[in-house]
């Protein structure tokens, strides 16, 4: 890049940044509070001898997420300079790969909203960044950046599971599972292994958090002066809906969720004899379905999931440059600036049941689960072209990139 568009980069890079610090310290509802209250409550509580959440006492992420958590008790300074020099670093490396995919990312970022820097998800989807952006030429640190993001907290090792068609996809694996295995070894050694592991057991209890795509028809129950009722949790901080059915449901979601990402699995595995001649088109569209499923049929709906998107949306920038699918961007930027407007402006209003903000959650949830089903079909159509690309290019048929990425 020219020194002038670099200029122009970071001036964007510093003004989103900026207006998001901002309206996480003076938008309403306090949006910075788990990492003014909760993140510190945690990690003095540790201090204190009470152990630290994921190492040596039960915890709702891995205990790499430790690391960010100590960071917050240090004060919303220190929060704000590691968030922002790990998305300097990302910004660094994408930046060199796509001026495109760089400002679609800090864009979606301003759109999103103070979500998008006020929650430990900011973290690992920084690194998520970082994975999309060298992926191509260096899978093995890819695949180490995988394992460490998800030691922070599990998502994003979709972006592994997306990769299964890739051509390095081995590197990349071998990395990955030796890391986190690594990790898993160390903090048995200096915590307590059914601590190390319990992140996956401590949302199995709950019930479906109001934010949830699941949790729209209770919703409206409720609204109308039904008998569901909108109850908080203090075991996990966070605000339920409860009604006739809301346990089952509740229950269920996480074997749909597993049945779907095992589709999807076998979906990718079904065409890896056809990695020799693929776009990266795929590898974009799989990982927004994966983060697509993961966000909508989940029984916890925090809003910061939302932030993910960001991953798979650069993804597909950087294969398809402005050819980008336009209906799933579309989708997207709905989702964040809906997102946007409930938390969290209108949230507290929500949970008093309030019409518009009830109505505007559900339009988002509808459209994830609206994006959840074209990406899906997209998914499919990439895969079947990619398949007649490898055909072709057997015969000798096909341009030099042997594939023409879906629109």
């Amino acid at each position: 890049m020219s020194p002038l568009r670099t200029l122009a980069v970071w001036a964007t890079f510093s003004i989103v940044h900026a207006i998001l610090i901002l309206e996480n310290l003076f938008a309403p509802n306090q949006p910075l509070g788990d990492v003014q209250n909760t993140y510190p409550a945690w990690w003095s509580m540790a201090l204190e001898g009470f152990g630290f959440p994921g190492l040596s006492a039960d915890g709702v992420y891995p205990y790499l997420a430790l690391g960010p958590i100590a960071v917050a008790a240090g004060g919303v300074g220190a929060w704000f300079a590691l968030i922002i020099a790990l998305d300097a670093i990302a910004v660094v490396l994408l930046a060199r790969r796509s001026e495109l995919a760089t400002y679609v990312w800090l864009g979606f970022q301003l759109v999103l909203g103070p979500i998008a820097l006020g929650r430990i998800d900011a973290v690992t989807v920084a690194l998520a960044i970082i994975v999309v952006a060298i992926i191509d030429r260096a899978p093995r640190t890819a695949g180490t950046l995988i394992a460490v993001a998800t030691w922070v907290k599990v998502w994003p090792i979709a972006l592994g599971v997306a990769a299964l068609r890739s051509p390095r996809f081995g590197a990349l694996a071998r990395s990955s599972i030796t890391v986190a295995i690594g990790f898993a070894l160390v903090g048995i050694a200096i915590g307590d292994r059914l601590s190390v592991f319990s992140f996956f057991g401590e949302q199995q209890g709950r019930g479906i958090q109001v934010e949830a795509v699941a949790a729209t028809p209770w919703l409206w129950d409720a609204w109308s002066g039904g008998a569901s009722v909108i109850t908080f949790s203090p075991d996990i901080y966070t605000f339920e809906i409860d009604g006739r059915g809301t346990e089952l449901v509740a229950g269920l979601l996480t074997a749909v969720q597993v049945c779907l990402l095992l589709g999807i699995v076998a979906l990718l595995l079904s065409h890896r004899r056809t990695v020799g001649a693929v776009s990266g088109a795929s590898f974009g569209y799989a990982l927004l379905a994966i983060v697509a499923l993961l966000v909508s049929v989940n029984k916890v709906g925090s809003p910061q999931f939302v932030a993910w998107f960001a991953v798979p949306l650069v993804a597909i920038v950087l294969v398809n440059g402005q050819r980008s699918t336009t209906v799933l961007v579309a989708l997207i930027g709905s989702i964040a600036t809906l997102t946007h407007v409930i938390y969290p402006h209108a949230y507290f209003a929500f949970l008093e049941l309030r019409t518009i903000p009830l109505v505007l959650i559900t339009i988002r949830n509808l459209v994830e689960v609206a994006l959840l089903i074209t990406t899906l079909v997209v998914l499919v159509m990439q895969l079947r072209v990619e398949k007649l690309a490898y055909q072709f290019a057997n015969l000798g048929i096909g341009d030099k990139e042997g594939v023409v990425p879906v629109r």
